[in-house]
């Protein structure tokens, strides 16, 4: 197990004795948490907790998937637009996280991230009541779900951080759809760092240490504002 992985993540501290905050990272479909776990552990701040959970529902080739699409040799035209039956899915997956969340982090703040359908379940978290908790989130080579009701949301809640990266030739998420988040969180006032790299579907090991650079200083801002209180 990692150093920064741990058993009794209630007990960590910051400073200023608030608990540090918890990432958590959700693999793609036919990912699993296995892995996801070793590019989510090398990004993490030291002291924060880690959460890698898997997708409740197995693919039909390898893996597993947040929700089933009802044809899943679709194409990205078609994946972008769910059913309701799909939506059930993402619903039930929703309900999953949230037990995750209660039952290995039930406090302080939260980052939640994930690569292309991970991504998507994280910004569908915004949905959740804990996204008071959540400080930040990381969306990779993803693209919304829903849209019109996330733009709603995100006018509820408080302004936080977004981490978005995507690649100019991916043909399963296309960029425009990315692009479509990181206008989306802009125009709700939310702080964002945007990499748009020349490669494909894919977290590119060159961007890594990117992703953890700004979970550092998402770290050091929360240790700051803790201090501060």
């Amino acid at each position: 197990m990692s150093r920064f992985a741990s058993r009794v993540p209630f007990r960590k501290v910051g400073r200023s004795g608030e608990r540090m905050p918890t990432l958590l990272m959700m693999h793609g479909m036919t990912g699993t948490a296995d892995m996801m776990r070793p590019f989510a552990e090398a990004i993490l701040p030291e002291g924060w907790t880690l959460l890698v959970p898997e997708g409740r529902f197995p693919h039909p080739r390898r893996g597993f998937a947040w929700w089933r699409y009802e044809d899943w040799s679709a194409s990205p035209t078609r994946r972008a637009n769910l059913s309701r039956t799909e939506l059930f899915d993402v619903d039930a997956s929703l309900a999953q996280l949230e037990q995750e969340v209660a039952r290995h982090a039930p406090a302080g703040p939260l980052v939640v991230g994930g690569f292309s359908m991970g991504g998507a379940m994280a910004q569908e978290m915004l949905h959740l009541p804990l996204a008071d908790r959540i400080i930040g989130v990381i969306a990779l080579g993803t693209r919304l779900i829903r849209p019109m009701e996330l733009r709603l949301r995100l006018e509820e809640l408080e302004r936080k951080h977004l981490f978005w990266m995507h690649g100019e030739r991916d043909v399963r998420v296309p960029i425009e759809d990315g692009w479509a988040i990181a206008h989306l969180f802009e125009d709700a006032g939310w702080a964002t760092e945007l990499i748009e790299h020349p490669k494909g579907h894919m977290i590119p090991t060159e961007h890594h240490a990117a992703v953890k650079e700004w979970l550092e200083a998402l770290a050091d801002g929360w240790d700051a504002a803790t201090q501060a209180r």
